[in-house]
Order: C-alpha cells, then sequence, then structure tokens
C-alpha cells in the first residue's frame, strides 16, 4: 500500500471573520494526480498554503510524507516544490541564472548537470541564456515547474498552473505533469479549468466555501450524474420542451444552448425515451446523447 503524500485531516483555516477552510480533510495517495477544483473563494489556494507550511491552521492535521507540517516544518518542506500562481521569476536574467539561484537556496553542489536536465525537461534549453523577460507566458510557467524541481521534490504543488495562457502552453504544461506523474512523482493541482482535472488527475476533491462537496475519480464523477442529452430545435420549441421535460422525474436539468436544450438525465433514466417524447412535443432537428462533461456533474451537486 503506498504512502500518503499529503493528509489534512478536519482542518479549520479563519482569515479574519472569514472561515477559508471548515472541517477540511484530503488524502493525497503517493505517486497519483489530485486535482482540488471549485469556484473562486472556495479554499483551493488555502488548502495549497496550508499543505506547503505557508499558513498555519486554528485546528486539524497536516502532514506531508508523515511529516507533522507544525512540528517538523523544514522536513516536510523539502519535500514539496511549490509552483504559485505568480512565478515570481526574475526576468532580468536568464533561465540558466533562475534555475542557478534556486539551486543555491536548496544547497545543490555542483548543480549544473540537473539545471541542464530540468532545461531539457520543460522544452527550453534553446532558450535557456534569454532573460526571462523575453518569455511568454507558457514558457514562464514551464520555467517556474523546473525552478520547483531543481530539489528533486517528492511532490510537486501547482496552483493555477495555466492560469493566463494560450491553449497551446496549456497542453504543454499538461504534457510535462504527466511526464512527472509517469516517472513517480505526486502532484496536487489547483484549477478553475474542469477539463483540465478531468485530462490530468486521478482523483478530483470538489469544494465548495472550504469544504469537500465531493471527491472521486473523474470518471467517478461522471458517472453519478448520468447523461446528458443535446436537443437541437428552435427557441420557441427549446423553451417548450424545458418546462415540459422538467417534469420527467428522471431530469435533473434541462439547460437552454445555443443550438437547442440539453438535458441531464440520472443514470436510472431513459434518454431515448425522453427524445422520442421531445420529438412528439416539438419540431426536433437532431439529438445526442453523450457522458455530460465535468462542468455539467459539478452543476448538479448539492
Amino acid at each position: 500500500m503506498s504512502q500518503a503524500a499529503v493528509e489534512l485531516r478536519d482542518v479549520t483555516l479563519r482569515r479574519g471573520r472569514v472561515t477559508a477552510l471548515d472541517g477540511f480533510a484530503v488524502t493525497v495517495p503517493e505517486g497519483t494526480v489530485v486535482g482540488l477544483v471549485g469556484p473562486n473563494g472556495a479554499g483551493k489556494t488555502s488548502v495549497v498554503d496550508v499543505a506547503c507550511g505557508l499558513l498555519r491552521p486554528q485546528r486539524g492535521e497536516v502532514r506531508v510524507f508523515g511529516h507533522d507540517v507544525r512540528r517538523d516544518g523544514l522536513a516536510a518542506r523539502r519535500r514539496i516544490g511549490l509552483v504559485p500562481q505568480e512565478t515570481a521569476l526574475y526576468d532580468e536574467v536568464s533561465a540558466w541564472r533562475n534555475l542557478r539561484f534556486a539551486a543555491e537556496l536548496h544547497g545543490l553542489r555542483r548543480p549544473d548537470g540537473r539545471i541542464a536536465e530540468l532545461l531539457e525537461l520543460v522544452g527550453l534549453t534553446e532558450r535557456a541564456s534569454d532573460p526571462v523577460a523575453t518569455y511568454s507566458g507558457g514558457m514562464r510557467r514551464r520555467l517556474a515547474i523546473a525552478r520547483a524541481l531543481v530539489h528533486e521534490p517528492s511532490l510537486l504543488v501547482l496552483d493555477e498552473p495555466t492560469l493566463g495562457v494560450d491553449v497551446e502552453a496549456r497542453h504543454q504544461v499538461w504534457g510535462h505533469v504527466r511526464g512527472l506523474r509517469s516517472r513517480g512523482h505526486t502532484v496536487l493541482i489547483s484549477t478553475n479549468y474542469l477539463d483540465e482535472a478531468e485530462a490530468l488527475c486521478d482523483r478530483v476533491v470538489v469544494l465548495r466555501a472550504g469544504r469537500v462537496m465531493a471527491e472521486d475519480t473523474p470518471a467517478g464523477l461522471l458517472a453519478r450524474a448520468g447523461r446528458s442529452v443535446d436537443v437541437e430545435c428552435s427557441r420557441p420549441s427549446a423553451l417548450l420542451l424545458r418546462e415540459s421535460l422538467l417534469r420527467d422525474p428522471s431530469v435533473t436539468r434541462a439547460e437552454l444552448t445555443e443550438s437547442g436544450l440539453t438535458l441531464l438525465v440520472q443514470r436510472e433514466g431513459k434518454p431515448e425515451a425522453l427524445v422520442r417524447r421531445a420529438m412528439d412535443e416539438a419540431a426536433v432537428s437532431g439529438f445526442r446523447v453523450r457522458p455530460p462533461d465535468l462542468a455539467e456533474v459539478l452543476r448538479t451537486l448539492p
């Protein structure tokens, strides 16, 4: 049985009058990618800060690879590489110098080989001598990941790793995360992007108001919600069908879309019967039955 990389048990964190975490608990098994998802203000960054020892909760237990973060914070932090929302790189110097400075802070001796390895890992070898000020947002994120890995941590913590970068850069970062997992690293990701959690994570923890609303594999969360039915029709037909089909106990949601209507149907429901009913009641030009996406699943949570 693998060791827990991170354990938060009954953690309560207050910031002034605001309760950022309220009896929060999560376990991140070693060698897995676990995602924290939820709206802004849900407590995702607070979980990251507590796990990394940057904030001390008023109540609860926090362990990183068995080390109590409160009593043995230095040993715990040595196992962690953190990529915060703000990359906080030194723009005026090169990527190489940024990594060399990080290596010196961690007390690495003769770090040049490690730096070259990391630059190759994140695809920045050819730009290693260029000032970071000339880098794109995606390149900066990749360099921040390399910096977090310079001391070979067992746990990588990514707080909104693709915030503000373009689609191509997002997929490059995703590729690096998948590569790290294949090398045995544990990764904890905080993200607002549901497709990111679905694409990368072994497990997803859904937060709301500092509490765990749901925890499961992405596939498990999708299975909870049943299936989605996209109905193509005019707006008047969509309005008519929404009012009618919401009376069916198997329909949990009915949302207007640009092309018509999307129904979310419980696992026990019969989407085909709903489609036949829709075609009997209105002019339907097409339909599709599919698994729901993660965004649709989260909207079904209480």
